[in-house]
């Protein structure tokens, strides 16, 4: 029960400071805005800025801005997801309960929604106060958050994830790390980073949030019955896979001297939607 009300509490924090930032934007045509926010605010689960808010508090962070490279990096998971349901992309009718964005907009207001959340979300990221978090350490955040969100990232993933010809479990395990597990790992990585944590402990972020972020994706095509992709897990099975993980994950977490019951809860989380 103290796992859920601090996921609650994670998740309730960042909204409100989401919805007060996004308030302050200014100057933007209202249905431009009014679609930004539709898809921003659609009840998502908010695993990313969880992850690098409570990465970061677990390093040794104090700052509040960190919240502003939360919520960019929730920023270009929305655009992404804006983008992929586009009918050149998958043609989706429905995301999270709701029409599409480009169902209720219109394609190219969905198109250009996806683009300014992705800009805007480098703004807000590049906005964060000096005094507070170094320029050096913000600097290197931005350039993973580049680098994941990317043509060597997210964007690559999601382009061999279209051409369909996945011939075996090492090329649909590569898909997943890069059209999912990078942005996770990402959250995890620049939360240690702008705490200032050693190199070491960083890396070991980094690691978690790669076997979570592959684990989310597995347990996802579990839940949407993908047979084909789940055809690859024999031995072991994807739910075995899935626990194995989850176990590399947590081992991740013992190079902490504190407390890490959360982000161990939460890697287990993520599993037990399956197992």
């Amino acid at each position: 029960m103290k796992f859920e009300i601090q996921l609650k509490n994670y998740k309730r924090k960042f909204e409100d400071f989401l919805k007060s930032y996004i308030q302050e934007l200014k100057g933007v045509d209202e249905k431009l805005l009014s679609s930004m926010k539709y898809s921003l605010f659609s009840e998502g689960k908010r695993i990313r800025p969880i992850l690098m808010l409570a990465t970061y508090e677990m390093c040794g962070g104090k700052s509040k801005e960190i919240y502003k490279f939360a919520s960019a990096l929730e920023m270009i998971h929305t655009y992404s997801l804006i983008h992929d349901d586009l009918p050149c992309m998958d043609n989706d009718t429905m995301r999270r309960g709701m029409s599409c964005n480009h169902i209720k907009f219109g394609e190219s207001t969905a198109l250009l929604s996806g683009d300014a959340l992705l800009t805007y979300a480098f703004e807000t990221a590049s906005s964060c106060n000096l005094d507070e978090l170094s320029a050096k350490n913000i600097l290197r955040s931005i350039e993973i958050l580049s680098l994941n969100s990317g043509c060597k990232g997210m964007i690559n993933g999601q382009c061999l994830d279209l051409v369909g010809n996945i011939t075996d479990k090492e090329k649909l395990i590569e898909i997943y790390n890069l059209k999912t597990s990078r942005l996770i790992s990402a959250a995890a990585e620049i939360g240690a980073i702008l705490s200032e944590t050693s190199e070491e402990k960083i890396n070991s972020c980094r690691r978690y949030g790669e076997y979570i972020g592959l684990c989310f994706q597995i347990v996802d095509d579990i839940l949407d019955n993908e047979t084909y992709n789940l055809s690859f897990f024999e031995n072991p099975s994807a739910v075995d896979f899935v626990r194995e993980l989850t176990e590399k994950a947590k081992l991740e977490l013992k190079i902490f001297k504190n407390d890490v019951t959360f982000l161990e809860n939460f890697a287990d989380f993520l599993m037990c939607r399956v197992c």
